[in-house]
């Protein structure tokens, strides 16, 4: 064999050798897998730790905003939340109990991250805005504990009637689900989540009285909670 066509068949593999190479590196880096959308529930203790953020992980000042507690509390939690997650529903009461033991000094914000595995998930977040909207806070909350102790239902139908039993018109409901401004309130919320790291739910992300944070991912305990107060 010649020279010239040692060269070529030498260049030849070299070419075949990084063209390898490079297919392994995409198929193995995990920032080319699946999208955040396609995320999974959390469970367990979750992730801890501080968070650097631009902003808050509450909604914008003036904007809509589902509050538990006290208006004025010192610190928040904000639980982005999707309401076919068996791990949001567990967790709903732990955050009901943290904020009714906490004299009025914690508050709980709820925004919604739904995830595309629950084909449940934005209908009913779309839903518990408009109830929001049409009945006010406190009914934001009796709807969503409903729907969370009814996960396997979540139909139009049971979506539509349980909106009723808190005191929503049926007719504005139903104009009400079909509004860009409402599924865009839901998407934003999908989007700050995502900006902030979540990537399951419940995503939780306790903003304190002097502004610093602490994500609190996972359907954490009681206790978990407790020693994240008492730290602080």
């Amino acid at each position: 064999m010649n020279n010239t066509n040692q060269t070529t068949i030498l260049a030849g593999s070299i070419l075949i050798g990084f063209a390898l190479i490079a297919a392994a590196i995409f198929f193995s880096n995990p920032t080319v897998s699946a999208p955040a959308a396609q995320a999974v529930d959390q469970v367990g203790d979750g992730g801890q730790g501080q968070l650097a953020m631009m902003g808050s992980p509450k909604r914008e000042e003036g904007e809509p905003r589902n509050i538990y507690g006290n208006p004025d509390a010192e610190t928040t939690i904000v639980e982005f939340s999707d309401y076919e997650c068996p791990f949001c529903a567990r967790l709903h009461p732990t955050l009901k109990q943290v904020v009714d033991e906490s004299e009025g000094k914690i508050n709980w914000e709820y925004r919604h991250l739904p995830l595309s595995i629950h084909a449940s998930a934005e209908p009913a977040a779309i839903a518990s805005e408009c109830v929001a909207d049409l009945a006010g806070n406190e009914a934001f909350w009796d709807y969503s504990t409903a729907i969370l102790a009814n996960q396997r239902g979540l139909t139009a139908t049971f979506l539509q009637e349980q909106a009723v039993g808190v005191g929503v018109d049926a007719q504005a409901y139903g104009q009400c689900i079909t509004s860009t401004e409402v599924a865009s309130r839901v998407d934003a919320d999908a989007q700050r989540a995502a900006a902030l790291g979540g990537s399951g739910t419940p995503f939780n992300v306790v903003e304190f009285a002097d502004g610093t944070t602490r994500v609190a991912s996972g359907a954490l305990p009681y206790a978990n909670w407790a020693q994240i107060f008492a730290n602080k």
